[in-house]
């Protein structure tokens, strides 16, 4: 697809994308909500299609739409990013908006730290997050749909990878639950349902967990799996189920919620090293250095 469209437009059009909404777009681009509309009926005409289909919450893209972010988002990153850096990026001045990949449990435990660090440059730099899929974060990264990614297992790709800090596992049971020596039992365990986080989650290292360490003890397939860590603990609590969680951001999750404890597991904790994943090209822009650096201050020992 040959594409002759105006830098502006084709910018317009993918925050509009990404954003599903008009009015968020606008804001975004801190433009009034009729210019951006102006914007998209220029790239109508141009495509020969709507583009976008309004909806209830918003719009969403046509087929068309979708074929064109896909080969206009990573090129026209590429190309804002080359002509920000230009000049040195300065935090202190930018209102740049950097987009991170997260789970719901790296929002509750390590957004509020990244927030902190990136606040204190006393600027008005944004942060939006978007939901980590293990299966696809490295072609995000790749195609700079995100600048960062923060998740509990490598990822295969060519990518950058670094440990920011090891967490070790758990086990979140009913406040009820008897424990001596702050440990779940072995007969706890096979008798309890469990209720897991799925893959996409990336948490792979309890899972081989279950077959090495745990072998004999936690069953392979869990009674019921879930897609986000912030139901586990009412499912726990209400439910009578017991889940394997990562002790230091899980505890940050539960903080103030009834109905849960975190034990000991009665075998030896596996770890997981807590990676960020970036692009390899990520550090010679000064704007994603930056980013990059203040995660690593706000994460790493902290």
């Amino acid at each position: 697809m040959e594409l002759t469209v105006d830098l502006n437009l084709l910018r317009t059009f993918v925050v509009v994308y990404r954003a599903r909404n008009i009015t968020r777009a606008a804001e975004t681009l801190h433009l009034s909500q009729p210019a951006v509309s102006h914007a998209l009926k220029r790239l109508r005409d141009h495509f020969d299609d709507p583009l976008f289909i309004r909806t209830r919450a918003g719009v969403a893209p046509t087929r068309l739409a979708t074929s064109v972010y896909a080969e206009v988002n990573g090129p026209l990153s590429q190309l804002v990013a080359s002509t920000a850096d230009r000049t040195r990026f300065d935090p202190a001045s930018s209102t740049r908006r950097f987009r991170i990949a997260l789970t719901d449990l790296g929002e509750a435990g390590l957004l509020p730290r990244i927030l902190q660090a990136t606040g204190s440059a006393g600027s008005g730099i944004e942060i939006e997050t978007v939901p980590l899929d293990i299966a696809t974060v490295a072609n995000d990264v790749l195609s700079r749909d995100v600048d960062a990614a923060i998740g509990s297992s490598p990822v295969p790709g060519p990518v950058a990878q670094e440990v920011l800090f090891h967490d070790r596992y758990g086990c979140l049971v009913p406040e009820d639950l008897e424990a001596q020596d702050n440990t779940v039992s072995v007969e706890d365990l096979r008798r309890l349902p469990e209720v897991r986080v799925g893959p996409s989650a990336g948490h792979r290292t309890i899972t081989e967990a279950v077959t090495t360490l745990g072998a004999g003890i936690l069953s392979d397939v869990p009674h019921v799996e879930v897609n986000r860590f912030t139901s586990l603990a009412r499912i726990v609590a209400q439910c009578g189920f017991f889940a394997i969680v990562p002790v230091d951001a899980f505890s940050r999750l539960i903080t103030g919620l009834e109905g849960t404890k975190l034990l000991e597991l009665p075998f030896a904790s596996p770890r997981t090293g807590v990676h960020l994943i970036s692009h390899r090209d990520a550090e010679g822009s000064s704007a994603h250095a930056w980013f990059l650096s203040t995660v690593r201050r706000a994460l790493i020992n902290s």
